[in-house]
């Protein structure tokens, strides 16, 4: 109830209330109740009571205008395995939205499935990911028995198997987003190479690792002694 209203209209008050009334009886007051505003009245009035200023505030401008294109900020992690007689190695291939390449190789100096080598290289793409920063990846691979259990179309039957997945599922929480995708083995050859080359390669004892530089060079040789000369 409004309280002026029930000032006004109760017959009988005692204490504060009646003191409250005595006080605004010197003043000519009368309750009306509001009443309900169309906007037709409000815009009616606007119209009429226009606003003139000097200064106009264009607060309808896009100060990016000028910015045709947002830089989309989703890396691409490409993984792969490959064993022989000289042992086993897993290749990683990290692009960035700009095009970087960052390739990994690792040889595992353990005894491994090819399953299990999979997934060691799809582990080894998510740790190195991590490690670069990276908040939105999409991870593609051509083993499709990896693809499908880490996507949770494929139940795990293997428990050598399943603390690898517990594994992703842990990295997994360290990014915005993570997608998988398959992909055929002959699209996926520069991860296929890397993990070849560390299959291959035979690291000494007393190294952890053995850098590696691949350029692309487009003229022979001669050519660059000559115009040296």
């Amino acid at each position: 109830m409004d309280p002026i209203k029930y000032l006004f209209e109760k017959s009988v008050l005692n204490g504060r209330m009646s003191r409250w009334t005595l006080m605004l009886s010197e003043f000519d007051l009368k309750y009306v109740p509001l009443k309900a505003i169309k906007g037709k009245v409000v815009a009616d009035f606007l119209a009429d009571n226009p606003v003139e200023e000097t200064d106009i505030i264009d607060t309808w401008s896009f100060p990016d205008e000028d910015i045709v294109r947002v830089e989309d900020d989703v890396w691409d992690l490409y993984f792969d395995e490959a064993s022989d007689n000289m042992g086993c190695g897993i290749g990683v291939l990290i692009i960035s939205p700009r095009g970087e390449h960052v390739p990994v190789s690792i040889k595992l100096d353990f005894a491994v499935t090819n399953n299990a080598a999979e997934y060691e290289a799809c582990l080894l793409g998510l740790q190195s990911a991590n490690k670069l920063g990276v908040m939105k990846l999409m991870v593609h691979g051509d083993s499709s028995l990896v693809i499908n259990q880490v996507t949770g179309s494929w139940k795990i039957k293997s428990s050598s198997l399943a603390p690898y997945q517990a594994k992703i599922e842990e990295l997994e929480k360290l990014f915005e987003e993570v997608r998988y995708v398959y992909l055929p083995r002959e699209e996926n050859q520069f991860a296929d190479a890397l993990s070849k080359l560390a299959a291959l390669i035979n690291i000494p004892n007393h190294m952890d690792s053995m850098p590696l530089c691949v350029e692309r060079r487009t003229s022979p040789a001669y050519v660059n002694a000559v115009d040296d000369a």
